[in-house]
């Protein structure tokens, strides 16, 4: 979700409250997204301030951009995917978690659903591949488009179709539930 254009507006215009509210919606939220790719918390919440540190200091150069919400994720991917392949050449080991994993309640219905469902998604979403995974987060838990989420993984539009689809039909395979209803469990987070 991006911010509002009013307070994407007022940040443009130097107000730092707007700015402050920003930093702390987004900051969380990037902070849950980088986990997706590393368990390095340092690492990743050096990416989110100095992205929003960089937002901060070109917000004029920067005050025409169409897609915020698109904008500012793309920026802290490229930040964190740096800050990570540096950080491997530094000590020479891979800080990419092997299997990111979603948290299952980003997913589910609160209290509405048993165990037994809880561990069907889990173990459905568990076989999606790393991408499918990262454009499920994208789109179902950040509520993004899915020209965003071609921007953010740096894929065209079509392959971003593609990788939904494809995952999507995995889900419905695997956690055998009727598509409307397991769109519903994508859909309805926290």
């Amino acid at each position: 979700m991006a911010p509002p254009n009013h307070v994407w507006l007022r940040i443009c215009d130097g107000d730092r409250i707007a700015y402050e509210e920003i930093f702390n919606y987004y900051f969380n939220r990037y902070c849950n997204y980088g986990k997706k790719f590393t368990d390095d918390s340092n690492l990743i919440e050096d990416a989110a301030q100095e992205v929003m540190l960089t937002i901060w200091n070109k917000r004029e150069s920067i005050s025409s951009i169409n897609r915020v919400g698109a904008y500012f994720y793309t920026s802290f991917r490229h930040n964190l995917f740096d800050k990570i392949k540096q950080s491997q050449k530094l000590v020479g080991e891979s800080h990419f978690l092997e299997d990111p994993q979603f948290s299952i309640d980003h997913f589910m219905i609160k209290n509405e659903l048993d165990n037994e469902i809880r561990i069907q998604l889990k173990i459905a979403i568990a076989n999606l591949t790393d991408r499918q995974r990262e454009a499920i987060f994208l789109r179902f838990y950040e509520e993004l488009s899915y020209e965003e989420v071609s921007g953010i993984m740096n894929i065209s539009i079509k392959a971003t179709y593609k990788i939904m689809a494809r995952a999507l039909a995995m889900l419905k395979e695997n956690f055998n539930l009727p598509p409307k209803l397991l769109l519903l469990l994508l859909c309805r987070h926290l």
